[in-house]
């Protein structure tokens, strides 16, 4: 069960069955004891001890998900389930150790990769022409927030000169898409973009 729970679970994880009959030398088997510097022969943790005690108290027989240290200062998340007897005896137990060093490294660069300095971002990522054309037709509408049936030539003006800002007229087709959303004509479309080079001064 040793082996084959390090072999499934990887060389980040302690695997260690005990002996609790000797205490100077409970562990009888151990897989990547490098990560605690443990060996078969090793003596009892006094962790072990406590839980073995609170069980007798009030049958408690595992601790799943702790912390520990090691001596070289390694974070580890542990758990610790005793092995019973057919007489309900504590005889041994199996714990799982994992060393959260890689782990907290991993989360570290994850959080530095990921962080966010603005949230809900409106940056939209168009796949063709066609998406791009819509998606910025209708964010030239929101600058005015009404139905186009409700706009006045002022509001439509307003439009037309935050999409020349843009550089959308630059576009094939684009007087032609953005006339039919104004519901005008293309002719009112080159008015409009006249009489706006005409107030800034521009070509």
């Amino acid at each position: 069960m040793v082996k084959g729970l390090s072999r499934t679970l990887g060389k980040h994880y302690e695997i260690v069955l005990h002996d609790v009959s000797k205490t100077e030398s409970s562990v009888i088997a151990i897989e990547n004891g490098h990560i605690t510097g443990r060996k078969v022969g090793s003596p009892v943790t006094d962790f072990l001890l406590e839980l073995i005690s609170m069980n007798e108290k009030n049958g408690k027989d595992m601790e799943l998900n702790y912390i520990t240290r090691t001596k070289d200062g390694k974070r580890l998340k542990s758990s610790t389930i005793l092995i019973k007897d057919d007489r309900g005896q504590v005889i041994g137990c199996l714990c799982i150790n994992l060393d959260l060093t890689a782990v907290e490294v991993s989360k570290k660069f994850l959080e530095e990769i990921s962080k966010i300095e603005t949230e809900d971002s409106s940056e939209n990522f168009s796949e063709n022409v066609e998406d791009f054309l819509k998606m910025i037709i209708q964010k030239s509408l929101a600058t005015v927030d009404k139905p186009v049936s409700l706009l006045t030539r002022e509001e439509k003006l307003k439009i037309v000169e935050y999409l020349k800002k843009n550089n959308v007229f630059n576009i094939k087709g684009a007087v032609d898409a953005v006339a039919k959303e104004l519901n005008v004509s293309r002719y009112t479309i080159y008015n409009y973009i006249d009489e706006i080079n005409a107030s800034t001064g521009s070509k």
